[in-house]
Parts: structure tokens; sequence; C-alpha cells
């Protein structure tokens, strides 16, 4: 293919990878492949999965929950449950909903369960690489 001035802004299927946990395909962009201050992940679900370590990152995430069905995402065919904060508050999620999550705020476990129908996860985050998240340190006092 001949060089063009604009086809390194296109990307295909160099960024769809097989990840053990989730169904199918995944597409992740979590190493700076964009080029841009935004790393993505978009997965589909179709079977109870947990995250269970809670952790924070020094940028902005947002985590979208849809369902599978084209034709009205609205409908989650799940509960997500998402705890939030060092007060580890819990919040439901039973239809369509995006969470977002400010910088340094600890989250997780995200808890997906009763799962009747395929849902996509996609997970935007605002640095370039996303990286390994800060785990949550125990604080104790000597």
């Amino acid at each position: 293919m001949a060089e063009t001035k604009y086809g390194d802004l296109i990307h295909s299927t160099e960024l769809v990878h097989q990840i053990p946990h989730y169904t199918g395909y995944s597409y992740l962009s979590h190493k700076g492949e964009l080029d841009q201050n935004c790393s993505i992940g978009y997965h589909c679900i179709t079977k109870p999965i947990c995250f269970k370590e809670p952790h924070s990152h020094d940028f902005v995430e947002m985590l979208f929950f849809f369902g599978g069905n084209p034709e009205d995402i609205r409908d989650l065919g799940c509960e997500v449950e998402i705890t939030l904060g060092e007060e580890k508050e819990k919040h439901l999620l039973t239809q369509a909903g995006v969470v977002t999550i400010p910088a340094n705020l600890v989250h997780c476990p995200i808890d997906v369960r009763n799962v009747t129908k395929p849902i996509m996860f996609l997970e935007i985050s605002l640095t370039r690489e996303y990286g390994k998240p800060k785990e949550k340190k125990d604080e104790k006092k000597d």
C-alpha cells in the first residue's frame, strides 16, 4: 500500500485480541497505539465475572456497561455492582450506564452477575498507556 498523509490514523485488527476472561475478541489500545492521551478496552461479557482488587489510577477512567442488542442497548441483561471510594460505597446497575471514576478514586470490586444475555463493557481511560493500576495500600500505623 502506498504511503499516505493520514494512513497512520487508521487502526484495524492489529488492536483486536483474545483475552481469556472475556468472550470472543476484545479491542485494546492500552499501550499508546492510538498516539493520544486516551486508551480503550472494548469487551463482550457472557458469563459472570468479578474484578476483585480495589485500586486507583492517576487518570480519569470511564466504564460503560450496555446491552449487547444493538437495537436496544439499554437492556443490560445482568446486574453490575461496583464499589467506589475508601468507604466502599456500593452501587447497582440493572440497566445500561456509565461510571465515571475520577483520578485517584479507589474502585472495585466490580461484580457482573446474573448475566442472561451478552453485554458490552467499554473502558475509556484518559491516559496514553493504561499500565498497571496503583494497588490499594492498607494504612497501618506503627
